[in-house]
């Protein structure tokens, strides 16, 4: 891609984008010179003419996709998970973790700073949803012949083991960059496919992610109304048929990858259930915590409880299963490898905005609950090794006797139900 700012104009991508070209001069330090004579650092797709990040070259890439209906909360989902891998990874998991490239993460970073960087961190904020065409979410690219492509871009971290990790040693081995990608929730909606649109990105994935949003669902409402004051129970805000949207998308992927009717796909497939501080009634009515299903290994880093995870899976499954029967059978047609997860992106009820009618959230009152988890999980599923796991003895070796007891107490409460 060209360097010099008098180099614009590509036959792809329009006028205002820096022209791309096939190197055929290098400096001593082998970057490619475009004509003016200035090194150029960012390469770009041959075909589709968009910037490919470096790391992509360098590190295998595994694709993870996150889907749900509008509405169900994926900006903040994405925006409070990735601002707590920065946070956590490094120092309780043993791994790096950053942009591959800010710019192309610019719009994932405007949300952290939004919501967890505000200087203002008294005022009601409220994220713009996942847009449907253009924007920072999607590249035109104009093929010509009146063939225009919206492709979607995915935010790409790169992710190794650092000096203390369990194969720190083995860290070229086990790098990979990780492409996310998030999708608007109009796209699935039935009727609404379009070639000019492609999602073929949710055939490759390593792992699926769908927010299934409860306060969305007419009996998820009626059950909490009693409980609880979040507008999005009392106010009926969204009300999408969460299950035709998956699938949708899972007729979709079928067709991507040519599997039949008969056959489930064996890929990972998460289920979050969202805005669990709004369902939680119909639980334990306790916050999630981390240490349910975290816990320090053998070295001095954390560890996934799998155990206790997919305890909760279960007991989380049931509740599903009696409000919204019709999404568990969605999801558990098309996978034969499901997990449920509960979280909450805010960890309290968003406030109405007068101004322009939105729902928003006070940066200073978030309390994010097990938003990291869902990742953690599709990262240990994705790349064994990179996640350390647990077992529920292994935990208890890292106490001591005079706080046994109380672990063990956690241990059998530790569950959302």
């Amino acid at each position: 891609m060209a360097a010099h700012s008098d180099l614009t104009g590509d036959p792809l991508l329009g006028s205002d984008a820096q022209q791309r070209f096939l190197p055929t001069r290098f400096n001593v330090q082998g970057k490619a010179l475009d004509i003016k004579g200035v090194p150029c650092s960012k390469l770009a797709c041959p075909q589709c003419h968009l910037l490919i990040p470096r790391q992509l070259l360098e590190m295998e890439p595994f694709f993870i996709s996150i889907l749900g209906a509008p509405g169900s909360g994926k900006s903040y989902f994405l925006a409070a998970m990735t601002w707590k891998l920065r946070s956590i990874l490094s120092s309780q998991f043993g791994l790096s973790f950053g942009d591959a490239d800010p710019e192309a993460n610019q719009l994932l970073i405007n949300y952290e700073e939004e919501l967890f960087l505000n200087s203002d961190d008294d005022k009601l904020v409220a994220l713009r949803k996942t847009e449907l065409e253009g924007g920072e979410l999607y590249e035109t690219v104009n093929y010509g012949s009146g063939r225009t492509v919206q492709y979607p871009k995915p935010f790409v971290f790169p992710i190794q083991p650092e000096a203390g990790h369990q194969y720190g040693a083995h860290s070229r081995r086990l790098a990979r960059a990780l492409c996310l990608y998030d999708n608007a929730g109009e796209h699935f909606l039935p009727g609404n496919e379009n070639a000019n649109r492609p999602v073929q990105h949710l055939a490759v994935s390593r792992v699926l992610l769908f927010l299934f949003d409860p306060t969305q669902h007419p009996k998820f409402r009626n059950a909490c109304k009693d409980q609880s004051q979040d507008p999005q129970i009392l106010k009926n805000v969204w009300s999408n048929r969460q299950d035709l949207v998956f699938q949708e998308a899972a007729n979709r992927i079928r067709n991507y990858k040519g599997l039949p009717a008969h056959e489930k796909d064996d890929r990972p497939l998460v289920v979050v259930v969202t805005k669990y501080d709004a369902w939680c009634s119909l639980a334990s009515g306790k916050p999630l915590k981390e240490e349910w299903v975290t816990s320090a290994t053998q070295s001095a880093y954390q560890g996934l409880n799998l155990k206790q995870l997919r305890n909760i899976s279960r007991q989380v499954r049931e509740i599903v299963s009696k409000y919204a029967p019709e999404m568990v059978s969605a999801v558990e047609g098309f996978s034969s490898d499901v997990i449920y997860i509960p979280a909450s992106a805010q960890g309290q009820a968003p406030e109405l905005i007068e101004e322009s009618g939105y729902l928003g959230i006070r940066p200073k009152d978030i309390k994010s609950m097990w938003i990291e988890i869902p990742m953690l999980y599709a990262l240990h599923r994705s790349v064994p090794g990179l996640i350390a796991t647990v077992k529920n003895g292994e935990q208890k070796k890292k106490v001591s006797s005079s706080t046994r007891q109380k672990t063990t107490d956690r241990d059998h409460s530790s569950s959302p139900s």
